[in-house]
């Protein structure tokens, strides 16, 4: 049965978004390939149709918890999985997130990473997040930064709208763990674009380290 919805924010991704949908093309039990493109100015859009998905354009970009967002609501599967658009061929992976959602062996499944082939910052963003979560769920997560998820369909309506910005994903497993859903880390053989240690590295994770800050202050106040 094809139940299954992949939803892939992307901004400015014309370099992978083709090779990303490509590789997720004739997987078993994909219903549909949904990319949100997020304002993109390059050719995102068009190069994502060409390998077959299908397109919704934000004119403007509003970040990715409402790309999510929009995917969600436009989705038309019973389960759906987030991927981002920089995996290329490793998207195939894919399947071994859905898989143990449509088997009931959780309602939220997380893609664990391998460690990454050279090291990029300190590891400072994902160790606040590691933590931040561990003291609102009790459980560490390996890879608490993923944005690489399937869930059903009443999970992912249930937590929508989704937190803005490099925060999404820590505010995603939170309110999960808040509302009672079964979460699960899934060890895949996915890669994507790493960055270095140069000024453009550290200016993505500092900026994703303030994003995770405010998530978890702002879940800190907001009890439900």
């Amino acid at each position: 049965m094809r139940d299954v919805s992949i939803i892939i924010p992307a901004y400015n991704e014309a370099e992978t978004i083709g090779k990303t949908v490509t590789a997720l093309t004739g997987l078993p039990h994909v219903k549909e390939i949904l990319v949100v493109d997020d304002g993109s100015l390059d050719k995102t859009a068009a190069l994502a149709s060409r390998a077959g998905a299908e397109v919704i354009v934000h004119q403007k970009n509003l970040g990715k918890g409402a790309a999510l967002t929009r995917g969600v609501a436009a989705a038309r599967g019973d389960y759906i999985c987030f991927l981002d658009a920089d995996l290329g061929e490793t998207a195939a992976e894919a399947v071994k997130l859905y898989v143990p959602v449509r088997e009931r062996q959780a309602d939220i499944s997380i893609a664990r990473f391998p460690r990454p082939k050279t090291r990029g910052g300190f590891g400072i963003a994902t160790n606040l997040a590691r933590y931040g979560l561990y003291l609102y769920t009790k459980t560490f997560f390996f890879s608490p930064l993923s944005g690489q998820r399937a869930m059903t369909m009443q999970a992912a309506e249930a937590l929508a709208p989704y937190a803005d910005g490099f925060g999404v994903e820590v505010g995603l497993t939170i309110d999960a763990h808040r509302r009672g859903f079964k979460l699960l880390e899934v060890p895949v053989n996915m890669s994507h674009r790493e960055t270095g240690r140069n000024c453009k590295g550290f200016y993505h994770r500092g900026k994703q380290c303030c994003h995770v800050a405010r998530v978890l202050l702002q879940k800190a106040w907001r009890k439900a």
